[in-house]
């Protein structure tokens, strides 16, 4: 209170105590006006309804067929918006109508499917099986699809082809069930008007071929293979992905047929952009890194697979090895399956403390296994289960 007082101790004081209030009040209003207007709708906005019924219309739904409906009001880049989000089947839907025209300035899509209950195919599904059924499903031919992901994950114990990859002025995003080969989930991502960043495949660089494999070593080369600049994510010029699997393979001297692909996909290496890729033969395990731009080999790494058994072999392996085979039949009696019930998805022959050791994985109906057998002495080491 007294130092409220001291403020109007005099008429100077005093005046300059109104004049700053003065000036606050205006402020304060100035605010309000500004959020009101920014909040105000124009005169000539369509209204919700119609913004609700102009995105049922762009996604083909009946209006009786959709629930969870929201719609609401906002601004988005320049202009004023109604964002529309809605659910039809198994497919969930977001829009942003133009509140003025009526237009589609950006649709979303993502479709979840469940895993089902059909029994899984005796073989699992490669990489480039999945890859043909995502384009499939999405309507996209391959030579228009620019990729920037795949890549082999697991969801729930299930295991899941995860891609991305853009067409034109759309970007998808699938998993594909690696058991039954169905749809996991999607997502269609579509910029009305504008064209993600790089939409366009650059034109494809043919790398250097080489006819000798390189030497099998367990540790990444120290030194890239070439001294290229960095390129910021972004930038024009990528070869592409298919483009950085053949110079990886032409490196490796592996035959594309006798590859499986379980990684790829751009990354950021310490400000050089590559694609990361890891792939397998029936003898060796490769990670590759490709720079993005020039096609050439940043980093690799092989790890031979052939020990006891030559690693996916069937029979007894060297040394006294028992073979994969014989690995895979200890884990099937101590988990109480047959061989015809199960689908294996790893047999791997691995070192765990200076013992060579069988890594084996299968499933059985909606059960996943995982086993490390004693390569030497067919002993069960380690064994768990986990239903999904």
């Amino acid at each position: 209170m007294q130092e409220g007082k001291k403020w109007f101790s005099n008429p100077k004081k005093a005046a300059l105590a109104l004049a700053c209030a003065g000036v606050a009040l205006v402020t304060l209003g100035a605010c309000v006006v500004v959020y009101a207007m920014g909040r105000q709708k124009p005169d000539s906005a369509i209204g919700g309804q119609r913004a609700q019924n102009f995105a049922f219309a762009d996604a083909g739904v009946d209006p009786v067929e959709a629930r969870e409906v929201e719609v609401s009001y906002g601004r988005f880049q320049e202009g004023f918006v109604y964002e529309v989000e809605f659910t039809a089947g198994d497919t969930e839907y977001e829009y942003k109508i133009d509140a003025e025209d009526g237009s589609v300035v950006r649709r979303e899509s993502k479709t979840v499917k469940s895993a089902g209950s059909s029994a899984p195919p005796l073989i699992p599904l490669t990489m480039e099986e999945a890859r043909r059924t995502a384009l499939a499903d999405a309507g996209v031919p391959e030579d228009q699809a620019v990729f920037t992901e795949e890549e082999k994950d697991w969801e729930g114990g299930l295991p899941v082809f995860a891609f991305k990859f853009r067409a034109g002025d759309t970007e998808y995003e699938y998993g594909i069930n690696g058991h039954t080969g169905e749809v996991y989930s999607k997502g269609v991502v579509t910029y009305v008007g504008q064209t993600p960043a790089d939409s366009a495949p650059p034109a494809g660089t043919e790398p250097a071929q080489s006819s000798q494999p390189p030497a099998a070593t367990s540790q990444p080369t120290s030194q890239p293979t070439a001294a290229p600049q960095p390129t910021q994510p972004g930038s024009q010029g990528r070869i592409g992905l298919d483009a950085a699997k053949r110079a990886a393979l032409a490196d490796a001297g592996v035959d594309g047929t006798q590859a499986r692909f379980t990684k790829a996909e751009l990354d950021d290496e310490d400000g050089v952009l590559v694609y990361e890729l890891e792939f397998r033969t029936g003898t060796h395990e490769y990670e590759y890194e490709i720079h993005a731009t020039t096609g050439e080999v940043y980093a690799r790494s092989a790890e031979a697979l052939s020990a006891p058994g030559g690693g996916q072999g069937g029979g007894a392996g060297k040394n006294g090895g028992i073979g994969a085979e014989a690995a895979r039949q200890t884990a099937l009696r101590h988990a109480g399956c047959a061989a015809d019930e199960v689908v294996f998805t790893e047999t791997e022959l691995d070192c765990e403390d200076g013992r060579a050791v069988y890594k084996i994985e299968f499933y059985k109906d909606r059960t996943q296994y995982e086993y490390e057998i004693d390569a030497a002495t067919g002993e069960v080491l380690q064994h768990e289960w986990e239903r999904d």
